[in-house]
C-alpha cells in the first residue's frame, strides 16, 4: 500500500469544511478493528463512518486511498499532539510528564484490544513506514527535557537511543495490550528519571569533593 505524502493530507484535511473527513477516518478505524484492512470495503466504511457513499467517493476513489489517508491521519494526529502536549510548559519534568501522559492517552484511544491480531500486516506496515517520524516527533517533544538531564548528570544523553526505545516499549502494547498498571507505570517514568538523574548528580557532587 502507497502511504499518502505528508502534503496530500494537509490539502484533503483543507477541504474538509463539513467534518466529513475527520468522520471518514474515525470510521476507518472502527471498521480496521473489527474486520480488518484486507477484507474491509468502500461500503464498511462508509457504513462505520455514518456518511453516504457518494460523500466518500468525493474525498477518495478506493479503499487503497482511504487506507493511505488513515496511516497518514494517526501519524500526524501523533506528531502534532505530543509535540503540542508539552507546549507552554517551562518547567522540565512537568513538561516531560504531560508528553507521557498524552502518549499513554494515545496508546490507549488509537491500539485497541487485539487490533494487531485483525489486521497483523496493515499495522506492521504501517509501523515501519512512521517509525522515524514517531520517534523524532517523541525527540522534539522532549527536547527541553533532555537539557535539564544533561545539566543535572553533567553529560549529554542519547537523545536517539532514548526515543527509540521509548517509541517500541509503547508498541510494544500492540502485541501485549495496555492495562491501568502499565499505564501507572508509564506515567510514572519522569519522576523516576528525575529521581535517577539527581542521585547521578548526587554522586558526582560527592565525588567532586572528595
Amino acid at each position: 500500500m502507497k502511504l499518502m505524502p505528508h502534503n496530500d493530507w494537509s490539502e484533503i484535511v483543507a477541504t474538509d469544511q463539513s467534518g466529513s473527513v475527520q468522520k471518514i477516518m474515525d470510521g476507518t478505524l472502527r471498521a480496521i478493528n473489527s474486520i480488518g484492512a484486507r477484507r474491509l470495503s468502500m461500503s464498511d466504511i462508509s457504513e462505520s463512518s455514518g456518511v453516504s457513499r457518494g460523500t466518500l467517493y468525493r474525498y477518495f476513489a478506493s479503499k487503497e486511498e482511504v487506507l493511505a489517508a488513515f496511516s497518514e491521519y494517526v501519524c500526524s494526529s501523533f506528531e502534532k499532539g505530543i509535540v503540542e502536549s508539552g507546549e507552554g510548559i517551562a518547567e522540565p519534568i512537568e513538561r516531560f510528564r504531560a508528553v507521557m501522559r498524552f502518549y499513554g492517552r494515545f496508546t490507549i484511544e488509537r491500539s485497541p484490544e487485539g487490533i494487531f491480531e485483525v489486521e497483523p500486516a496493515f499495522h506492521l506496515n504501517f509501523l515501519r513506514s512512521h517509525f522515524g517520524r514517531h520517534k523524532a516527533a517523541v525527540q522534539r517533544a522532549l527536547a527541553p527535557v533532555f537539557d535539564h538531564f544533561d545539566s543535572l548528570i553533567g553529560q549529554r544523553i542519547n537523545r536517539d537511543a532514548f526515543c527509540d526505545t521509548m517509541v517500541r516499549l509503547q508498541l510494544s502494547t500492540l502485541i501485549i495490550p495496555a492495562t491501568p498498571d502499565w499505564l501507572a507505570i508509564w506515567n510514572s517514568a519522569p519522576d523516576r528519571l528525575c529521581d535517577w538523574a539527581l542521585q547521578i548528580a548526587g554522586h558526582h557532587s560527592e565525588h567532586e569533593k572528595g
